[in-house]
C-alpha cells in the first residue's frame, strides 16, 4: 500500500502530515520527496520560488526535529520508531518498558510534534512556545 504524498504548501502539522515527514525525514535532508504515484509536469502553474530548492525540505527536517527534541525520551522513541522502523517490542527491551508506556510514549510525543502553529513555522518567533511538559500537564488535565 503507498503512502499518500503531500506538496510542501499542503503540510499542516497534523497528524498525518506529522507522521508523513517522519516517514520521510531522512529524504527531507535531500530533496522533497517525490510523488511517484502521479507526477505531471504542469510548467507555468505556480511561480518560482526565490529560495534554493533544498531549503523547504531542510526546513521542514529541521523543524521535525526540533520539535521531536523538546519531547525528550519520548520524542527518541517516536523517531526510533517511525523512521529508524524499531518494533514496539524492541523499543520495551531496550528501555524496560511495557508496550502500552511506549505506545503513550510515542503518541504524546506525537500529539505534541503535530500540534501548534503550523503556518509561519519558520519564524522562531511563531514557533510552538509550549513546552512538552506543560503540553503533557494540559492535556492531563493539570493546568
Amino acid at each position: 500500500m503507498s503512502e499518500e504524498w503531500f506538496s510542501p504548501s499542503a503540510i499542516k502539522f497534523t497528524k498525518v502530515h506529522t507522521l508523513w515527514l517522519l516517514h520521510n525525514l531522512q529524504e527531507l535532508h535531500l530533496a522533497w520527496p517525490v510523488d511517484s504515484s502521479s507526477y505531471i509536469d504542469q510548467p507555468g502553474k505556480l511561480a518560482p520560488s526565490s529560495k534554493a530548492p533544498f531549503a523547504t525540505p531542510i526546513e521542514y527536517a529541521a523543524e521535525i526535529e526540533q520539535r521531536l527534541e523538546k519531547c525528550g525520551i519520548d520524542g527518541l522513541i517516536l523517531e526510533s520508531v517511525e523512521v529508524w522502523g524499531k518494533s514496539v517490542q524492541v523499543m520495551c527491551r531496550y528501555l524496560g518498558m511495557t508496550p502500552s508506556t511506549i505506545d503513550r510514549k510515542m503518541n504524546t510525543a506525537l500529539r505534541y510534534v503535530a500540534s501548534g502553529p503550523s503556518r509561519r513555522w519558520h519564524n522562531s518567533r511563531k514557533r510552538k512556545a509550549e513546552s512538552y511538559k506543560e503540553f503533557k500537564d494540559r492535556i492531563r488535565g493539570k493546568r
